[in-house]
């Protein structure tokens, strides 16, 4: 789930997983090793690319052509 609702509270939603993304972050990271660093936060691999997604949007990370994650 997404966003929050009456039936999804704050903590199960993935706009608040996005924060554990941010926190204890290097300076450099490949994409896979986001996904080993925070596996444990998401149920699956399709919560966290939803995560990664909607930060990009935010433009708080971008992905390089070899998948090197890069922080703002």
């Amino acid at each position: 789930m997404l966003v929050p609702s009456k039936f999804t509270r704050l903590e199960e939603s993935t706009i608040f997983k996005m924060a554990k993304i941010l926190r204890g972050r290097p300076d450099y990271e490949s994409l896979l090793e986001l996904y080993h660093r925070t596996r444990g936060v998401f149920q699956d691999a399709s919560e966290f690319l939803h995560a990664v997604d909607a930060l990009y949007v935010l433009g708080m990370l971008e992905v390089d052509e070899l998948g090197q994650v890069n922080y703002a």
